[in-house]
């Protein structure tokens, strides 16, 4: 009875992505990537979740200076010209127009208010790649839980109060 309900229990709890953490090029910062939702699709509004993290503290880094660019088949498709975040991470709105695989850059000019050369880390996003969020895999698991909870309770003879 107990798997079933633990079973029950991850398939409630929602799915995100796991963060990518990338050092840049030239490797003074790592940089931090995940989109929410995870599998993205066209026309859907998606957040790219971006946060800057200190190599020596393995903390976010504030007061970053940085560039977005989210390229599709060599064409830019959207970018963010430099910005600052004092926060050390970013949620960046986009609306990808096509499924398709798409590159993030992410490049960093300056931290501490200190510009440093340029250095860049890149990510990629598989646009409408079909894997839901809910997948066919996870209904299975539903269903032999569900049918695990009613043979353990029958093997128990559990039974239910008649109905008056």
């Amino acid at each position: 009875m107990y798997f079933g309900l633990f079973i029950l229990i991850i398939l409630v709890i929602p799915a995100y992505a796991d963060e990518t953490v990338k050092p840049t090029d030239k490797g003074t910062i790592d940089v931090g990537f995940t989109t929410d939702p995870a599998n993205p699709n066209p026309g859907d509004q998606t957040q790219l979740k971006i946060s800057f993290i200190n190599k020596q503290t393995n903390t976010i880094q504030q007061h970053i200076d940085y560039k977005v660019s989210v390229m599709q088949d060599g064409n830019q498709v959207f970018g963010i010209p430099s910005s600052h975040t004092g926060d050390g991470a970013v949620s960046i709105p986009i609306q990808f127009q096509n499924n398709g695989t798409y590159q993030v850059a992410v490049e960093v000019d300056g931290i501490l208010f200190q510009p440093i050369p340029p250095e860049k880390a890149s990510f990629t996003v598989n646009v409408g790649t079909g894997i839901p969020e809910f997948p066919l895999s996870a209904g299975i698991v539903l269903v032999v839980a569900l049918i695990t909870i009613i043979t353990i309770s029958a093997r128990s003879r559990l039974k239910l109060p008649p109905n008056s």
